[in-house]
């Protein structure tokens, strides 16, 4: 039988990578001060799960220094030579980028400080999956910790009915496939239920304007997941087409704001009996 979670909502190529990026960078300072918050220390190993063209790599490997070691897993070829090369552009001696499963790695158990998955529930799902090989990872005492977005604040302003239409379709392609664009609306509970100690939960979220390239991401999504929505019958091609030319326009325009989705960042540790 075929692993469910090779499906894969979200197209691979070079508009993908270049979404992964922009999302990396757009998101890394309300990274750096939830990881200042968790207090990652010098020496520590962790595992960015997922990690894509860069994940989190570059916030943990500037804080767990020279004695800390971090690694980046993913399976998407094209992912791991993006990660490799930002790895070797930024000089980040205490990473490796290890081509892996995620969801059921054969990296060792029990041997990581601080265990991370950004936006891995909302393509794929499969949250009982993924929580207990991160689980099965962390050490006794080690955290573990989860970004998954919440799409309800999402929304341009003043709003529009294409957009309304094409997030519709893109929470609707999700679906399809086992994930959900709200994950972050759970993830405390899971956590809990999981049995860690000392849950805590932080939300970010971002304000844009003046045709800040994030403001594009609902492009990006609709091109990625363009094959999925027509060949599902989420959507016509000239029903999507017209939508994405809106966003585009809408995007473009000087006099238009945008809120993103919420990031619900948690973490909690594994206990140590």
């Amino acid at each position: 039988m075929s692993d469910p979670r090779t499906n894969y909502v979200l197209a691979s190529g070079a508009t993908e990578l270049e979404r992964l990026r922009l999302q990396a960078r757009v998101w890394e300072p309300e990274t750096e001060r939830w990881l200042d918050e968790i207090g990652i220390q010098q020496g520590w190993t962790c595992a960015d799960l997922g990690c894509g063209a860069m994940g989190v790599i570059g916030p943990l490997s500037r804080r767990v220094g020279a004695t800390g070691r971090i690694f980046g897993i993913d399976r998407d070829p094209l992912q791991l030579a993006a990660a490799r090369q930002y790895v070797a552009e930024q000089a980040l001696g205490n990473v490796e980028i290890v081509e892996d499963d995620a969801y059921a790695s054969a990296l060792p158990g029990a041997s990581f400080d601080f265990v991370h998955a950004r936006f891995l529930l909302a393509p794929v799902g499969h949250d009982d999956e993924l929580l207990r090989e991160m689980w099965r990872l962390a050490k006794p005492g080690g955290i573990m910790a989860l970004q998954e977005p919440d799409a309800s604040a999402w929304n341009f302003y003043p709003s529009d009915p294409d957009w309304q239409r094409l997030k519709a379709c893109i929470l609707a392609a999700f679906r399809s496939v086992g994930g959900d664009v709200n994950a972050g609306q759970r993830t405390f509970g899971l956590l809990r239920t999981l049995g860690l100690e000392q849950v805590r939960m932080r939300a970010a979220v971002l304000g844009l304007y003046d045709c800040h390239p994030y403001m594009r991401l609902p492009v990006q999504f609709a091109a990625s997941l363009r094959p999925r929505l027509l060949g599902e019958g989420l959507v016509g091609e000239a029903e999507l087409d017209a939508a994405i030319a809106a966003c585009e326009r809408i995007a473009s325009d000087p006099e238009r704001t945008c809120i993103t989705f919420v990031v619900t960042q948690v973490c909690g540790r594994k206990p140590r009996a």
